[in-house]
């Protein structure tokens, strides 16, 4: 057994050796870490190598003749080394004679077996030798290297160590100064090796072991599983030094154990504390665990027994030994076994012992019902034992935990006592107004309750439990809404069940068994095109899933053969031949090869990523040389651009016939593929009846998935621009948006326009940037951020607005209110003012047409606003008009119909110029009023600024002024990261320069100008 081995000392260690070639105590171990590589003899120190042999270090006679009398230190040193050799030697024999048998031994025997006498017959105890004094030199430069570790002068404090190693590897000061070191230096395996070195020159001392021990499990982080054979060699280790006290190092070495797999051996340690610590509960909850992963849960159940017997017949109270918890574990193993009658009279007989009732014995001749457990006497009096009073009512219902009365709930409703279950299991309070506390104090015992109603056909009450647990957000998740959803479909609740399982989906978009249940709903539902879709999504997700394991799976096969080299592929250069003209191997061969090259290329590219998206120059030129490559040879794969890009991508094909993907086939279950066919036919659609073999969905090309390449292309994209090439750009952009592998995915196409937008926008090009904002108008019509994103880019291109308030883009946007129009009036309205019908372009998930209905307030102000630019204040008021009607009280709207007046009445052909200024003024007020009324600073300055502009705009620069000092007024008293200050002020220094007040002129330049 793996624990046998390892007290015998032929266990394996970290990096697989052998427990007798670790450094024994008075071995003078080498350093893996000084990286010097030459003799002992001269002051530095070897590479680490157990064990350590007996010719380590020569004694050559002729170099001895040519010391002089100045190198004593070094025959001192050559005379020690031959003492420790030795004292090695016998310590190696003692270990061997004596480990196989050590644990089993008493300390009394040990002792015995360790004494010998000499022939005067006295007695002489073997083992190691004390460790030699430390000498006046070693001292002196510990406590150097003890200075310079407080100084955190890590470096020097690591060879003045090392040198006193060197001089006298038994010192355990040293070896202990130098684990502390690597640990500050964050090297986790040296500090790990030094505290074992440490360890093994006090064998006697277990809290050495022990410390080395919870180092390797406590401190080494992800490296935890790497160091658990050494956490097991130092408890062992722990257990030899002191047999008498071992509790902590074997309960350290079951643990150790059973994470490494060897359960049969972590429960001998188990049963070797329990024979010094008989009925521990701690002890038995371990074992318990251990014996269930063995699958013997008998052998838990009888120890448990024992103990319970045990602890009734002590002297110490009920519930000081055994405790609730306890009683939690024991009915669970009789539940674990099916015996749900036993767990129901274990629970109520151990819980009236606890709770100080243990003479009631007979309440254990009520098994119908648990009267026993109610909150008050109302059943209990029907008992005629039954003495009120006796007991207070907290040693009844309200005594008893909450998990185990919810244990006793569900043991009933296996039992088929569904109404005793439930009235357990309410205690909950899932209906309860305080619920949510509930939910967040026993979340795992509303979960149990609610599948276990599920499974035992009471979908109804299993959803009051699951409604608790999705009214709490942080017990939100997928699974939550699949049960809930599987409830709803048992109920005949189909609507709700839809829900369900669609939020299941969103919250995990990988999630199979969701899309299953819908599917199936959805052919029941003769919702055929949907349950197409949903079938589809589950082979892809089946393929994605497998192909995953198998990548997995190569890659665990990798680290096994991780010792043999690759062999370099040598490419040599070959003549052109057509396709056509080469056979199937010589084309594989082809592909291989291009496959290759292309995964070089690749990893270029991933090496250079980050360097590139921070700015580096040199990266950059490298990264997009091989993104070329990449992008040349995807765009010459022609089946990613086929003539007709709108049929549903289904898979690619390199070989002469369909149905051969180049990522290999992977099997359906037989239920699903059952079902494709049968939607397919029903659907009409071609599942290739020639050979009837399924098209695979690829995940990846070149063994690049395409998300992959999806970045590719837009960081090309990004990176030609940056550059200059703005057309060379906009074709990317445009290749990606025509593959079939990104045009049928939502996703993709969003993001490869918002880069396209973003390539516009650093263009500066202002026709490409309202093109590309076309396909979110039409792809998310009547979504005000789709107008809003419009404006705002259009605003960031630094350049004339002649593309903003086009024609084009004006018939554009007067469509889009058309189409918003239609929908909204009757069909009398219809056919008196609409020729034609709403432009409609949006799609929901089905296919269908999105129809508004309300009016677009972002789109009428876009409308109106490109009708200003184009100096049609007229028209543009209408539209303004119209959103003011929707909203009056945005200030916006109100600024831009003010703004409308005004500049209406400025113009050569108004009629009443007073009445227009007039009325757009009083709009400018009201915006004023509104805005000024707001708590951000920027806000106010706002209104301020944009009335007094007004003023000096129509020559009122004497009204302007107030409204110009308001801000400058407001700057003194507050802070803003943005504001009109500059502005302001350069408007009043100019107004009064104007006017002649040059001494106001000077003071507003030498107060806000000049700082």
């Amino acid at each position: 057994m793996d624990g046998i081995e390892e007290d015998a000392g032929i266990g394996s260690h970290s990096g697989g050796l052998p427990r007798s070639q670790y450094p024994e105590p008075h071995e003078t171990p080498t350093f893996a870490w000084s990286g010097q590589n030459v003799d002992h003899d001269e002051g530095s120190h070897p590479e680490q190598q157990f064990p350590l042999s007996t010719n380590q270090y020569n004694d050559d006679s002729a170099e001895d003749e040519e010391l002089s009398d100045a190198d004593s230190d070094y025959l001192d040193l050559k005379t020690n080394i031959a003492k420790l050799e030795d004292s090695v030697r016998k310590f190696r024999r003692e270990q061997r004679d004596e480990s196989d048998d050590e644990d089993e031994e008493s300390p009394d025997e040990t002792r015995t077996r360790r004494k010998g006498r000499d022939i005067k017959g006295r007695v002489i105890t073997r083992g190691p030798r004390k460790a030699a004094v430390p000498t006046g030199d070693i001292r002196a430069r510990m406590g150097r290297a003890s200075q310079a570790f407080i100084e955190e002068n890590y470096e020097e404090a690591k060879l003045l160590v090392e040198e006193v190693i060197r001089i006298n590897a038994e010192t355990h000061e040293a070896w202990t100064l130098l684990a502390s070191i690597f640990r500050e230096l964050g090297d986790i395996d040296k500090t790990l090796l030094a505290l074992i070195y440490a360890a093994h020159l006090r064998p006697k001392d277990a809290s050495q072991w022990l410390n080395a021990a919870r180092f390797a499990l406590e401190e080494t982080g992800d490296h935890r599983s790497k160091n658990l054979p050494s956490a097991k060699f130092c408890f062992s280790s722990a257990i030899r030094a002191n047999p008498k006290n071992d509790f902590e190092a074997r309960c350290g070495k079951a643990e150790v154990l059973r994470e490494m797999g060897s359960t049969s051996a972590a429960i001998v340690e188990y049963k070797h504390i329990l024979k010094q610590r008989p009925h521990d509960t701690s002890i038995l909850r371990l074992i318990s665990e251990a014996y269930i992963d063995k699958d013997n849960v008998k052998a838990a159940l009888d120890l448990y027994s024992k103990a319970i017997d045990f602890y009734r017949i002590s002297d110490s109270q009920p519930g000081e030994k055994f405790t609730w918890s306890d009683i939690n574990i024991y009915v669970e193993l009789h539940a674990y076994l099916g015996q749900y009658a036993d767990a129901v009279k274990e629970l109520k007989s151990l819980s009236r012992w606890i709770l100080g009732r243990e003479s009631e014995l007979f309440w254990d001749d009520v098994l119908d019902d648990d009267r026993e457990w109610d909150s008050d006497d109302t059943r209990r009096v029907l008992h005629p034992s039954f003495c009120q009073g006796k007991y207070g009512l907290h040693q009844y219902g309200d005594g008893l935990p909450m998990e185990l009365r919810v244990k006793l709930g569900l043991y009933r409703l296996r039992l088929g006592f569904h109404a005793e279950a439930l009235s357990h299991l309410h205690w909950l309070g899932p209906e309860n107004e305080y619920f949510a506390d509930r939910v967040l104090d026993y979340p795992d015992l509303f979960h149990e309750s609610a599948d276990s109603l599920y499974q035992a056909g009471l979908p109804e009450e299993a959803l009051v439990f699951y409604r608790a647990l999705r009214a709490v957000s942080s017990q939100e998740d997928a699974s939550l809404y699949l049960q809930m959803g599987k409830c709803y479909l048992n109920g005949k609740r189909n609507r709700e069940a839809e829900e369900s399982f669609q939020q299941a989906i969103t919250l995990d978009q990988d999630n199979i068994d969701a899309r299953v249940h819908l599917a199936k709903l959805y052919e029941e539902l003769n919702e055929q095109e949907q349950a197409f879709i949903y079938v589809n999504e589950i082979m892809n997700l089946r393929r994605l899933q497998n192909s995953k394991k198998k990548q997995q799976k190569s890659l665990q096969d990798v680290t096994q053969d991780n010792d043999t080299l690759m062999p370099t592929v040598t490419r040599s250069r070959s003549y052109y031949k057509p396709k056509r003209l080469v056979n199937l191997e010589e084309r594989q061969r082809q592909e291989q090869a291009a496959s290759d090259r292309l995964q070089e290329q690749y990893a270029v590219m991933r090496m250079q990523r980050d360097a590139m998206r921070a700015g580096d120059e040199d990266s950059t030129l490298a990264w997009m040389e091989a993104a070329a490559d990449l992008i040349d040879d995807f765009r010459g794969f022609k089946t990613f651009y086929p003539w007709d890009k709108y049929v549903r991508f289904l898979g690619y094909t390199v070989g002469p016939a369909r149905g051969q993907p180049q990522t290999g086939a992977t099997p359906l279950d037989a239920d699903l593929a059952e079902m494709a066919n049968r939607i397919s036919f029903k659907l009409g659609a071609d599942v290739d009846s020639r050979n009837n073999v399924a098209v695979e969905i690829p995940e990846n090309y070149r063994g690049i998935p395409f998300s992959a390449w999806l970045d590719i292309f837009l960081d090309y994209a990004l990176c030609l621009v940056r550059y200059g090439k703005h057309q060379e750009a906009y074709e990317i952009c445009e290749a990606a948006k025509d593959a079939v592998v990104f045009y049928h995915s939502r996703e993709d196409m969003f993001l490869i326009h918002v880069c396209w937008c973003a390539c516009a926008v650093l263009a500066n090009d202002e026709e490409t940037c309202v093109t590309a904002c076309r396909y979110f108008m039409k792809d998310y019509q009547f979504t005000t951020d789709t107008y809003r994103m419009f404006a705002a880019l259009t605003r960031l291109c630094q350049s004339p607005i002649s593309w903003y308030s086009s024609g084009p883009t004006q018939k554009y946007m007067l469509r889009q209110i058309k189409a918003m129009d239609y929908g909204l009036v009757n069909d009398d309205a219809r056919r008196k003012f609409f020729s034609e019908k709403g432009s409609y372009s949006a799609q929901d998930e089905s296919g269908r047409l999105i129809v508004n209905k309300d009016m677009d307030i972002a789109l009428l102000m876009v409308y109106g606003h490109i009708l200003y630019t184009g100096t049609s204040y007229a028209y543009a008021l209408n539209y303004f008009f119209r959103a003011y009607a929707l909203d009056p009280e945005n200030p916006m709207i109100k600024l831009s119909i003010g703004l409308g007046y005004v500049h209406h009445g400025l113009k050569r052909q108004s009629e009443n110029r007073q009445f227009q200024i007039m009325q757009g003024m009083t709009f400018l007020l009201d915006y004023y009023k509104s805005r000024r009324a707001s708590d951000k600073v920027e806000e106010r300055q706002e209104a301020s600024y944009n009335v007094a502009r007004t003023y000096q705009m129509v020559g009122l620069s004497h009204l302007a002024l107030p409204y110009y000092q308001e801000i400058l007024d407001e700057a003194r008293t507050s802070e803003t990261k943005e504001d009109l200050v500059l502005d302001a002020a350069f408007n009043l220094q100019t107004m009064y320069s104007m006017s002649g007040n040059m001494r106001m002129a000077d003071y507003i330049t030498s107060t806000w100008l000049q700082k």
